[in-house]
C-alpha cells in the first residue's frame, strides 16, 4: 500500500467501508488505538469508486436536509457531518451539543426521508476538529484526523512537567482545548524527572556548595553551579539518590 491509495475495509462491526491510505506504514503505539482497527480487504476498483462518489452525493444531501430539520425543530444541536455506510442502508449523523438532546422526532423524519437506518452520534469539540481536519503548529495533519480514535484527558500539569511555556495560545489545539500531543512524551518526562534532582536542589560530592540550576530532560542531564563559579553537566547515571532524598555524585570531585 502507498499513501493516497483507495482501499476497501472491513470495520469492527463487520460492515464494508471505503478509505484512503493517509500515510506510509509506520510504527504506532497500541495505546493510541483503543478502538479496533479496520481490516484492509482489497484495493478499491473502478466500480467501488463509482459507488463512493454516489455515497458522497447522498451524504451532502443528508447533511443539508439534516441541518434544515434541526432548525425547523429548534433542537439545541449542531450537525457536524454525515457518514453513509457502503451499503447505503445506514447513515450516521454526527452532532455537537452542550447537553442531552431529545432527537427522536429528528431520527424519524430522517429515516422516512431517506429510507435508511439513522444513528445519531454526539461528539465533543476534539472529535469535531478531527472531522473538520487541518494542520497543527507542527505542520503535520491533525492527530485527531489521522490516528487518534479515542481522547484521553489532558491537563496543564503535563505541560508543567515538560517545562513548556504555559501560554494558552501555544498549548491549545485547533479545537481550542489542550493539545493531545502533550500526552505523547509526558510519561517519559515524569520517569526521567524522578531520576534527576530538581532546580535549586543541593548536590553532594562536589567538594563545595553545589546547586542544580538547569534540567535537560531529553538528555537526562542537570547543570550544577559550583560555589567556585564553575558549572558542570552531569548525566542521571552520574548521580546517586540517597535514602534521605539528597543527591550526590557517583564520582565525587577531588577523589
Amino acid at each position: 500500500m502507498r499513501a493516497g491509495m483507495s482501499v476497501m475495509l472491513k470495520t469492527a462491526d463487520g460492515q464494508e467501508d471505503s478509505g484512503v491510505v493517509a500515510d506510509s506504514p509506520r510504527y504506532m503505539e497500541a495505546r493510541y488505538y483503543k478502538a479496533p482497527l479496520p481490516k484492509v480487504l482489497r484495493r478499491a476498483t473502478a466500480e467501488d469508486a463509482g459507488r463512493i462518489s454516489s455515497i458522497e452525493v447522498l451524504e451532502d444531501r443528508a447533511f443539508n436536509v439534516g441541518k434544515k430539520k434541526i432548525a425547523e425543530m429548534k433542537l439545541p444541536m449542531k450537525l457536524i457531518n454525515v457518514k453513509y455506510a457502503f451499503s447505503k442502508k445506514k447513515g450516521t449523523f454526527f452532532f455537537f451539543s452542550e447537553g442531552r438532546v431529545d432527537f427522536r422526532r429528528l431520527v424519524k423524519a430522517l429515516a422516512e426521508k431517506f429510507s435508511i437506518r439513522v444513528e445519531m452520534r454526539q461528539i465533543g469539540v476534539r472529535a469535531q476538529a478531527g472531522i473538520a481536519g487541518g494542520c497543527g503548529d507542527c505542520g503535520r495533519e491533525l492527530c485527531c484526523s489521522t490516528f487518534i480514535k479515542s481522547f484521553d484527558p489532558i491537563s496543564v500539569r503535563m505541560a508543567k512537567d515538560q517545562n513548556l511555556s504555559l501560554n494558552p495560545m501555544k498549548l491549545s489545539g485547533a479545537c481550542g482545548r489542550l493539545k493531545c500531543c502533550l500526552r505523547f512524551e509526558h510519561a517519559h518526562y515524569v520517569a526521567v524527572k524522578k531520576r534527576l534532582p530538581s532546580i535549586k536542589k543541593r548536590v553532594g560530592g562536589c567538594n563545595c556548595t553545589a546547586t542544580v540550576v538547569r534540567q535537560n530532560i531529553l538528555a537526562e542531564e542537570v547543570t550544577i553551579a559550583l560555589e567556585t563559579g564553575d558549572r558542570i553537566t552531569v548525566h542521571a547515571d552520574g548521580l546517586t539518590r540517597m535514602a534521605n532524598g539528597q543527591y550526590t555524585l557517583v564520582n565525587p570531585i577531588g577523589e
